[in-house]
């Protein structure tokens, strides 16, 4: 008589060791993909070194993340004001970083370049995890599916970015798998939480503050569900369910936009203020496109030149395309061998459709998004949407190596290798027309790519490096064919497949990018803050003034980088990515958002900036050895500062720094104005020697008083200044105007004696509040009803999910109900 099974315990019971290895494989992979990063961003996890950038340091990146940590840690509020750059501007209204994204948190606690360098950590893990996640969810195995993310998350659209210090970039890059995984989920499982959790994940992306990238997000998301849609219409056959995902689809889009509305609904205030937003052409939006001939960079990212060494169209290129060629070959192979599946087809379609929108107008294709895509003639920089095709090579990649692993049978062996020969044999092809066919290709690449003498010559210099990249292309082509044909024959396991497979695409892309090579590569490192912040001579001079003034920085290198910010003094000058357009007319600069000074040069824009220093550079004694333009630009120099306005206070090795006589306090009192009708007026009167702003101010509204110039007396004293409120103690013998020469903007409210006043422009750009006689208290407070209506749709959202994780999570738990005896 057989013996009866012992009955399973119940803590094991759908438990089998067959069940339990895939979950302690995810859990392997998981690790290991969160540890790869490490790989390149070990040296700058601790402090002791700074992860370099920039944007980071170049443009100011890291001293508007301090100050923003120092002021919240300090004043416990958010400051809606930068003081310090541009003389004054919006924080969050104008694109200030990632200001409200959860890595704000870590600031607070950690130094800020500390949290820099782990932001590119969490990123990358987060691409290769969103990855790994959304091929499983296409019935991708466990090790393909880690290949893929891998390949991702080391793709050059996402780890290059180190270099140029874009976060935004790369937060928005890095998160796209994980809203495309919860999309797939809830088309496929029908369930209204994953739609929200899609809504999430492009909410952090919105909250990054790079909405180019959220917009391109939402392109294929959109592309994305229309495909899943299609097939569920033709499954389902009734109109209920369609109609319900359609809902879903919306409300997800929803959430994105009401969660991140404390970052967005300050910036659409601001539009109307901002200098970018409006639509400027398509010679603008097709800037920054990328060129067809560049993507070769696809085979080696040595093509194009890349950084120093760049030889292409663009005025720059701070990042590069390559995702390694493994990804490349066994992406050829899903397209080749497994074109039936429905997924290959769309991504295959996806890749080209973005290396189209990605080339810009380089093609005649772009005029089709340009109009009929609303949006897309605001954006510059077409080839940023790249990422979405290097995602939808690696895709495809998993796909084919899931063929290999789980879904080729023998009879098909032989063409799998033959297709696998035929996509390595490519770089091979290459390699030899660029070793022997030289002064061809030279004159291929020149002819209607190369207007420039100076790039041609940089493809000279560079040609031995393009040989170098196709060869080294060529020898992992080789690895990758020679894997491809031992897994194919079953010469080599899974598992040690994949190991071997994961450590060449690491090296490939370590090695071709020159990633562990902080000289010429894209992950490099400098002094923590307090080193490279250290004052130098002009710092060290400006810091014993401790009054309020601005400075103008002219030739001055370090101006952008933040050292006068990190060391409290304030400048005209700096970056911002969108500062107000008001401003950038009275400095002369027009459309541009750069800091171009050309009119603070003269002396009434100068002094009514409260420019009480300028930086200039230190001017040679005998220019005889300098070339003819050089021995102009230093005559002129040596004669501006000659004016009897100007006094040498400090004469460094590199920087003189001259002292303006005239300049005018921050805040003062005028007796008199003019009621001008537009910009270009107020620019001539102030071009006048003859005018005065110290006694009229230039207004666009009359202030309701009839002004008096005889025998007037008045002054203001600036009693607290704070970034979200400035208090003044004013004097005035008769009604005049109270003049303070920060940016004028709506959200600055005034009250006098605490009762309202209104709040004029003054001089195009600064501000005016009507005075009555007598002695005064005039308080301006930045009024956040933007941010405070935002932050009640935030957390409003924030509560919304929170309800349906709960209600998701009980219902779950909830026995199910069954007959009763």
């Amino acid at each position: 008589m057989p013996k009866k099974p012992k009955p399973t315990p119940a803590r094991t019971q759908g438990l089998t060791p067959a069940a339990a290895t895939p979950a302690i494989r995810d859990r392997v992979i998981i690790a290991v993909l969160f540890l790869l990063p490490f790989v390149f961003y070990w040296k700058y996890l601790w402090g002791s070194n700074m992860l370099y950038g920039t944007d980071w340091l170049g443009a100011g990146g890291y001293m508007i993340r301090e100050f923003m940590a120092r002021y919240i840690s300090s004043h416990g509020n958010v400051a809606y004001w930068l003081p310090a750059i541009l003389s004054g501007q919006p924080t969050g209204a104008a694109f200030f970083a990632d200001m409200f994204y959860p890595t704000l948190l870590l600031r607070l606690f950690l130094p800020v370049h500390v949290v820099w360098t782990w932001t590119f950590v969490i990123q990358l893990f987060l691409a290769g995890l969103g990855t790994y996640l959304f091929l499983k969810e296409l019935k991708v195995a466990q090790l393909p599916a880690a290949l893929g993310g891998v390949a991702y998350m080391f793709a050059g659209s996402l780890v290059t970015l180190t270099y140029a210090g874009h976060d935004g970039r790369l937060i928005g890059t890095s998160l796209l798998p994980l809203a495309l995984f919860f999309l797939h989920r809830g088309m496929t499982r029908r369930r209204f939480l994953y739609f929200i959790l899609m809504g999430f994940i492009m909410a952090l992306q919105l909250l990054s503050g790079h909405i180019q990238k959220v917009y391109y997000t939402g392109m294929i998301l959109v592309a994305y569900f229309l495909f899943m849609f299609i097939a569920a219409v033709r499954r389902d056959r009734s109109a209920g369910p369609a109609v319900r995902l359609c809902v879903f689809f919306l409300s997800g889009l929803g959430f994105a936009v009401a969660l991140s509305g404390v970052q967005y609904l300050p910036i659409y205030k601001n539009m109307p203020y901002a200098s970018r937003g409006s639509e400027r052409g398509y010679a603008y939006a097709s800037s920054w496109s990328m060129p067809v001939i560049e993507t070769f960079d696809l085979l080696t990212p040595k093509f194009s030149g890349g950084l120093e060494s760049y030889w292409g169209k663009n005025p720059f290129k701070l990042h590069s395309e390559y995702l390694g060629i493994l990804p490349l070959l066994f992406a050829f192979i899903a397209v080749f061998r497994r074109w039936k599946d429905r997924n290959v087809k769309f991504f295959t379609c996806a890749f080209v459709g973005t290396l189209f929108m990605a080339w810009g107008g380089n093609t005649p294709f772009y005029y089709i998004p340009y109009y009929l895509f609303p949006g897309v003639s605001k954006f510059r920089g077409p080839a940023m949407i790249f990422f979405v095709g290097a995602l939808s090579i690696t895709v495809l990649a998993g796909l084919g190596i899931n063929y290999l692993l789980h879904e080729f049978n023998a009879g098909e062996a032989r063409k799998a290798v033959r297709t696998a020969l035929i996509a390595g044999a490519v770089p091979l092809v290459l390699l030899i027309l660029f070793a022997t066919m030289k002064d061809a290709m030279m004159s291929l690449l020149r002819s209607g790519t190369l207007p420039e003498q100076q790039k041609f010559q940089a493809l000279a210099a560079d040609y031995p490096n393009i040989v170098a990249g196709m060869l080294l292309a060529t020898v992992f082509a080789a690895i990758g064919v020679l894997l491809a044909h031992l897994l194919i024959r079953r010469r080599i396991k899974p598992i040690a497949f994949s190991v071997v497979a994961a450590a060449v695409m690491v090296f490939d892309i370590g090695l071709s990018l020159n990633l562990w090579n902080e000289t010429r590569g894209y992950v490099r490192g400098v002094p923590p803050p307090k080193e490279y912040f250290a004052p130098d001579e002009v710092v060290a001079f400006l810091k014993q003034d401790t009054t309020l003034y601005r400075v103008l920085p002219v030739n001055y290198e370090r101006s952008d980088e933040g050292i006068l910010m990190y060391h409290g003094i304030q400048s005209t000058g700096g970056q911002l990515p969108n500062p107000l357009q008001n401003y950038q007319d009275f400095i002369g600069a027009g459309q541009s958002v750069m800091f171009q000074p050309g009119n603070l040069m003269q002396p009434n824009f100068m002094n009514l900036a409260n420019i009480k220093y300028v930086i200039g550079p230190v001017l040679p004694a005998d220019a005889s050895r300098y070339d003819e333009r050089s021995r102009q630009v230093i005559a002129q120099l040596r004669a501006y500062f000659s004016q009897p306005n100007f006094e040498l206070v400090s004469a460094g090795q590199r920087y003189d720094v001259y002292r303006n006589r005239t300049f005018l306090p921050r805040a003062y009192v005028a007796p008199g104005y003019e009621v001008v009708r537009n910009k270009d007026e107020v620019t001539d009167r102030l071009a006048s020697q003859d005018f005065d702003p110290a006694q009229t101010v230039l207004l666009y509204k009359e202030p309701g008083f009839a002004a008096s110039h005889d025998s007037f007396s008045g002054g203001a004293d600036i009693t607290g200044y704070d970034c979200n409120v400035i208090t003044l103690k004013t004097r005035a013998s008769a009604p005049a105007l109270l003049v303070l020469s920060e940016n004028y903007h709506p959200d600055w409210k005034a009250w006098i004696d605490g009762k309202p006043a209104p709040v004029l422009r003054a001089f195009h750009t600064f501000r005016a509040v009507p005075l009555p006689a007598g002695e005064h208290e005039v308080v301006f407070r930045y009024d956040p009803r933007y941010y405070r209506a935002g932050g009640i749709s935030t957390l409003a959202s924030l509560a919304f999910l929170a309800v349906i994780l709960i209600l998701t999570s009980v219902r779950r738990r909830k026995p199910e109900s069954g007959p009763t005896n």
